[in-house]
């Protein structure tokens, strides 16, 4: 069956302007930056760290409420859906990988891809990622009456890695308090030793200390703790857990919940008793009549 000229001069033009109501509504929408790392948690959990940003009218804002679908390459060419991430109101968002060794290729490199999919606000978009397994294990020693931290970073494998940078600290209460120098470069057995010369304050005693490989290019991050009772003992006398003024609601002082509850007790029982005493008088009447 063959269609009039005008019915495909009119079927073209409606597929031209189909085509170009799309490209006009992609083009509204927001150009989202994704950022990823790989962080590694020992003796804990391995994630992807998802961060999105945009630019909007005021310039750069985070991207709240944003959906990613994660995937995972098998191949050169083959992607593996694992699930979805969505970012909090920080626009960031963590993806937990599971069974991370079991899907490498033949380098031992992992490799993830975060995408934006049919998304109201955002252009598609996708990013991806690709790191080595690595482990790094702490401890610490005491040589001639001085505390050392001693850490040990090895491939996958178990091979030393030389040449990589760990920061040392000790993890206080609103974050990380630097231990010695910036950062120490591993030697050929992919260990550091770092002196603990200043003895610090802790409940107890009890000081936890971290050693992080910070943004590796090969490696991502990876974070690595231990606790030990080597600081100066101290006791805690914070009155958190206490009934005072300055706690939280749930632990109002009892003389606070009893008084105003008396007060509130006495001015209602004479008012609910008076309007008690009035209905009697009325229904006398009443019954009277």
């Amino acid at each position: 069956m063959r269609y009039p000229s005008k019915f495909k001069a009119s079927f073209f033009v409606l597929l031209l302007l189909v085509a170009s109501f799309s490209a006009y509504s992609q083009d509204e929408k927001y150009r989202a930056r994704v950022s990823l790392e790989h962080v590694k948690v020992m003796n804990g959990e391995a994630y992807i760290d998802i961060s999105a940003k945009y630019k909007g009218e005021d310039g750069f804002e985070t991207a709240t409420d944003l959906e990613f679908n994660v995937y995972r390459l098998m191949n050169e060419d083959s992607l593996m859906y694992l699930g979805q991430a969505r970012t909090n109101d920080a626009g960031r968002a963590k993806f937990f990988l599971k069974d991370t060794m079991k899907h490498s290729d033949t380098t031992g490199i992992y490799t993830y891809t975060v995408a934006i999919e049919d998304n109201d606000r955002f252009r598609d978009t996708d990013q991806s990622i690709s790191f080595s397994e690595a482990g790094l294990s702490v401890d610490i020693t005491m040589v001639d009456s001085v505390y050392y931290m001693s850490a040990i970073l090895t491939d996958a494998a178990g091979n030393p890695l030389q040449g990589e940078f760990l920061k040392v600290g000790l993890i206080r209460l609103y974050g990380s308090l630097p231990i010695g120098e910036d950062n120490y470069e591993t030697d050929e057995n992919g260990s550091i030793l770092v002196p603990i010369e200043e003895r610090m304050p802790g409940l107890g005693g009890e000081l936890t200390f971290e050693v992080v490989l910070k943004e590796s290019e090969a490696y991502g991050t990876i974070r690595a703790a231990i606790s030990a009772p080597i600081g100066i003992p101290i006791v805690d006398e914070s009155t958190f857990d206490e009934r005072t003024m300055w706690s939280p609601r749930v632990k109002t002082p009892y003389y606070l919940l009893i008084f105003p509850n008396l007060i509130i007790f006495g001015v209602w029982i004479p008012i609910v008793f008076l309007i008690f005493n009035l209905y009697r008088i009325l229904k006398s009447k009443t019954n009277q009549l």
